[in-house]
Parts: C-alpha cells; sequence; structure tokens
C-alpha cells in the first residue's frame, strides 16, 4: 500500500513505515503522516533511515543536515517534525500552528494517560502487537494504582488486543481483570462470547453468576449470532473468498500478502 497525493518525486527506494505498512514516495507524503498520525511519530520517528531517506530520495540535503544534528539523545523530537512541516511547504502556517498545539496537547498529558492513548491509537490502525506490548507495560506500571476505572479501561483494550489476535485465553483473563475493577456487565458478556469460540473457557465464581440472570444468556447468544455474521462478512474474509476465485498464481500471491499482514501483529510482540 502506498500514498500517492500531489506529486511525486523522483524516488527509486521509497521510505517503508512498518506501523501504517506503506511505502512513502514523496515529501507530501512523508508530511501527511505526521500531520494525520502524530501519536504514531512523536517517539522515534526521526532516525537515520529516515535521514537518509531525506537526503538521498527527496534531495532535501539542508533539511537531512538539520534533523542529523539534532535528533535528541532519548529526548522528544516535536521540533524536528515541526521543522520537516515547514521545509516541504506542504501545510500552512496555520496548520502547522495547529499541528503544534495538538502536539502540545499530548505532551501535556500524565505519563500512563499519554501511553493508554498511544496504545489505542496502534489498536484502532491494526497494530495489535505493538498496542498489547504498550497496554502490558503500562499494566505493570500503574498495578498499584488508586485509579481502578483507568487500570480497568486498559485491562479492557488490552483484552480486546488479544481477543482481535485469537489469543482467547489471555483475552478472558484480560476481561476479567477488567471486571474487577469496572464492575462492569460488559466484562462478562465479552468472556460469555469467548467461551463460545474456546470451550475450555469456563465462566466461574460472579461472573458466572451474572451470566445466570434471567434471560441474560439468551440475550447474549442473541449478539453472539449476529456479530458472528458480521464477521462473516468482513473485509478480510471477503478478499479470501475473492482470491480463491482467481487463478492458482494470482491465488498463492494474494493469500501470501494476507497472511503476512496478519502475522505482523504476532512479529512486533516478539
Amino acid at each position: 500500500m502506498s500514498l500517492l497525493l500531489c506529486r511525486q518525486e523522483a524516488v527509486t527506494r521509497p521510505y517503508y513505515m512498518e506501523t501504517l505498512d506503506i511505502h512513502l514516495h514523496s515529501s507530501q507524503e512523508l508530511c501527511y503522516v505526521i500531520f494525520h498520525h502524530p501519536l504514531l511519530v512523536m517517539d522515534g520517528f526521526i532516525d537515520e533511515g529516515l535521514v537518509q531517506f531525506v537526503r538521498e530520495e527527496l534531495n532535501m540535503g539542508a533539511l537531512a543536515a538539520r534533523l542529523e544534528r539534532d535528533i535528541p539523545e532519548g529526548g522528544n523530537q516535536d521540533e524536528l517534525l515541526f521543522l520537516i512541516l515547514s521545509e516541504c511547504f506542504y501545510y500552512s502556517s496555520q496548520e502547522i500552528s495547529q499541528y503544534r498545539q495538538t502536539v502540545s496537547s499530548l505532551r501535556k498529558k500524565s505519563r500512563p494517560e499519554y501511553a493508554k492513548e498511544k496504545a489505542d491509537y496502534l489498536f484502532q490502525v491494526g497494530q495489535m502487537g505493538k498496542a498489547v506490548k504498550i497496554y502490558e507495560s503500562l499494566l505493570e506500571e500503574i498495578q498499584f494504582s488508586g485509579d481502578e476505572n483507568f487500570r480497568g479501561r486498559v485491562w479492557n483494550n488490552l483484552g480486546a488486543a488479544y481477543a482481535r489476535m485469537f489469543q482467547t485465553e489471555k483475552a478472558f483473563q484480560a476481561f476479567e481483570q477488567a471486571y474487577g475493577c469496572l464492575k462492569d456487565q460488559n466484562m462478562v458478556k465479552k468472556m460469555y462470547f469467548l467461551t463460545k469460540f474456546n470451550p475450555s473457557l469456563e465462566l466461574s465464581g460472579i461472573c458466572r453468576a451474572v451470566a445466570a440472570g434471567e434471560g441474560v444468556k439468551e440475550r447474549w447468544d442473541k449478539e453472539a449470532e449476529k456479530a458472528r455474521e458480521q464477521a462473516s462478512q468482513s473485509r478480510d474474509i471477503l478478499k479470501l473468498d475473492q482470491l480463491f476465485e482467481r487463478d492458482r498464481i494470482k491465488r498463492s500471491a494474494g493469500t501470501a500478502e494476507l497472511v503476512r499482514k496478519w502475522k505482523q501483529d504476532y512479529r512486533s510482540m516478539l
């Protein structure tokens, strides 16, 4: 996948951004990613590889030299992001000012809040493995925190990420922890759904009592069936159906690419 905007510069080796699984072919595309995905570029995005791309592929030697000179040792790179936006002349000064405010607002968040927001964004763009690593690290940091609501929301999102990766046992355990913090019946419902996918999982204690309420399982079973029908029409499933309608060579290539994307989440956790 790649982005193509106003003009394509003479790039022979596009810059691959793993987090979005895209190749950048121009300074405009680089600016677009920086502007629209601040949480993905605020920490460690500017490195030797990007500097080389700016120098050798975009032919912006002066900008590359400034980036190379000013890359902070373990510090934030916000000013360098603003510099790239300014030097590429893709966004107006007003838009860059608004971007500064966005970044400033994110930097003002507490470390746990910022970490959760970044993990949530990684989840949103499909990077479940990277999101899981941040959620787990965050939970270690806040395990003795008095804010049970915040901790419960992190456990819930961790469970959702594990569920997306078909790691049902870990998802079940995360939702169980989330219920302990939030006392939200929706957590029990998610655990009940997981027992349908993995019969070895079993509700226990108060969670079993919640599910045993009058009409609860019947209602949840209807929701599960509806979700199963929707899942059968998901983009990836439809894509697989389309692949198997093709000839053998195209089918093999397309299936390999789809599997590669699915495996990317697992690799990012290693």
